[in-house]
């Protein structure tokens, strides 16, 4: 494993302290200066508790440990979901930690590289993990958020061709099949695969219509879901919302708005609406 340094070091590696750098501090003063975050790791009082500031601390604890997941994402430039938890790759053993996720096995030379001092695998290897150790709409949206910031799906097939045999090597491929780089929410790539798992497959992302860019959209039988985020609840949104609406409508298209409400509490009454518009536009071919 390559430990050359290039460039500055990142802070959290001088500033995170080992119970043994402390230990000649009175208990006092170190629990004044100090906070613990686990066993044998400290941050100096007052430093932002952020998710990369915990990912590279945790480093410290593992002299040979490698940041992966969203850990890894966050040293490459690409902000980690909220939810995050911070993990590092250990090799076949470890001690695990309250609030770290650790991952037992031997990464390749290849999969690591490093980022201010800090080993962290390497985009990629990165983009892998995600999708093989995430659920499956975890690992679809993880992949598209990479797709956001300039990552290829050729660069996570050679990682694939690359591991035939591996573990969660399907995972992966199921992951790549789902993937679309054209979506530009999470809410509305699960509302998608929402709509494909019921059978629902003409659905695409981002469709320009007259100007306006349709969240999902069958354009062969002019059918379009929309996922309305926070942000339309802004009086000023809805009015340009409502006159896009009535403008699609006016057009000869079906349109279903669904929020964050209604995809986790009414999916049947949104499958009975999109059943509807199909069953429409069907009768009307007919006739």
């Amino acid at each position: 494993m390559n430990r050359h340094h290039p460039g500055p070091r990142h802070p959290v590696l001088s500033s995170a302290r080992l119970s043994t750098e402390l230990a000649a501090l009175p208990r006092r003063r170190r629990e004044r200066e100090f906070v613990k975050i686990a066993d044998e790791l400290w941050l100096p009082a007052g430093c932002p508790l952020s998710f990369e500031t915990l990912s590279v601390a945790y480093s410290r604890l593992y002299p040979n440990g490698v940041l992966t997941g969203w850990s890894a994402a966050v040293l490459h430039g690409i902000a980690a979901p909220g939810d995050a938890i911070p993990e590092l790759c250990v090799g076949p053993s470890g001690r695990k930690r309250a609030g770290l996720r650790i991952r037992r096995y031997r990464l390749p030379a290849t999969a690591v590289e490093q980022k201010r001092g800090v080993a962290v695998t390497t985009r990629r290897w990165t983009a892998f993990d995600l999708a093989r150790f995430a659920d499956h709409l975890g690992g679809v949206l993880a992949v598209e958020h990479f797709y956001r910031h300039g990552f290829s799906e050729r660069e996570l097939r050679e990682v694939v061709d690359g591991q035939v045999g591996g573990w969660g090597i399907a995972r992966v491929r199921r992951v790549l099949a789902d993937a679309d780089r054209r979506s530009e929410s999470p809410m509305e790539t699960e509302t998608r695969l929402f709509l494909r798992d019921a059978g629902f497959t003409g659905f695409i992302p981002q469709v320009d219509v007259g100007g306006y860019r349709l969240d999902l959209a069958d354009p062969i039988h002019k059918i379009a879901v929309e996922y309305d985020g926070a942000h339309h609840e802004n009086p000023e949104q809805r009015s340009k919302d409502r006159y896009r609406r009535n403008r699609l409508q006016a057009a000869g298209w079906i349109v279903i708005v669904v929020d964050h409400k209604i995809l986790r509490l009414h999916r049947d009454d949104i499958l009975r609406q999109v059943r509807t518009a199909y069953a429409h536009r069907i009768a009307g071919v007919a006739a």
